[in-house]
């Protein structure tokens, strides 16, 4: 840390990161050093944020073991292959980038667009309203000829702040949810950036959030969501999916139990895996 590069751009964010070619020698280079017939493998390296205290530490390790949970869920997040946790002096997260991929080809950049940037927002932490933010999705997918994908996109994009709730991650701003443009296409990027940010000793609030009669002090309503989606796709089609969802995320205790996730992070009051069962039928999903 403390590394001044040139080149390695584009991670934004109040943990430190770094973006880093691997090139063919097995050796680690500032990204966009090397020539792409040079690289192996592009990584994106985080580390502990604010001053790396035992909090910092967990979290970070937390997320590590949140990533493995999706994927063992069948919930498209960050590559398995690679993804590793370094536990030295301080501890770093190392995962493959997903905007990148090499094939005997060479190697394929795509075009990863925030929600941030599809609104047209510039100040860093605005507040976002999910409706809003839905209807501006369905917009693109419409307008490309992926209507009839639309319904999966709002399921996921349910989904997607199911997890958040479930798992304590309070930090969904319009940087940390982002579209992969294909030529003629559009698709949601992997789940990214998911941490238990409500440990965080400088208390991060969600910052997009549900409108105030559907989202009261925290608690999502999640079947007058379905109902307040009416316009996009059918209010019980989704309700239904979105309760499928949490009966499959019902196995998230027992998975990340035996992965390794830190007591700390399982027992926190604001984090619902401790009692999810109960949790989940309050919020009318089980």
């Amino acid at each position: 840390q403390g590394a001044a590069i040139g080149g390695a751009t584009g991670a934004g964010g109040e943990a430190p990161k770094l973006l880093m070619s691997q090139g063919r020698d097995g050796l680690l280079y500032p990204d966009a050093v090397l020539n792409d017939e040079q690289v192996a493998q592009h990584w994106f390296i985080k580390f502990a944020r604010n001053k790396a205290t035992l909090t910092d530490q967990i979290i970070l390790k937390s997320e590590f073991h949140y990533y493995k949970a999706l994927h063992s869920l069948g919930i498209e997040t960050i590559a398995q292959d690679g993804l590793a946790l370094e536990e030295a002096t301080k501890p770093s997260l190392w995962m493959k980038r997903f905007d990148r991929e090499i094939s005997e080809h060479g190697v394929e950049r795509f075009a990863v667009e925030s929600i941030y940037s599809l609104a047209g927002v510039t100040v860093p932490g605005s507040y976002m309203n999910h409706l809003e933010v839905i209807q501006l999705l369905a917009r693109l997918w419409i307008q490309a000829g992926q209507i009839d994908q639309v319904p999966a996109l709002v399921s996921d994009y349910l989904r997607r702040d199911l997890l958040n709730k479930i798992l304590g991650n309070s930090d969904n701003h319009g940087r940390n949810t982002s579209i992969i443009r294909g030529t003629n296409s559009f698709r949601l990027a992997p789940i990214y950036d998911l941490a238990p940010m409500v440990m965080d000793d400088e208390g991060v609030t969600r910052t997009t959030k549900w409108p105030k009669d559907l989202e009261v002090a925290g608690e999502v309503k999640w079947r007058e969501v379905c109902n307040a989606l009416k316009v996009i796709a059918d209010p019980e089609t989704l309700y239904e999916a979105l309760r499928e969802d949490a009966a499959r995320l019902s196995a998230l205790p027992d998975i990340l139990t035996a992965s390794g996730l830190p007591d700390t992070t399982m027992n926190h009051p604001s984090i619902a895996l401790r009692n999810l069962e109960q949790r989940l039928k309050s919020w009318g999903l089980k």
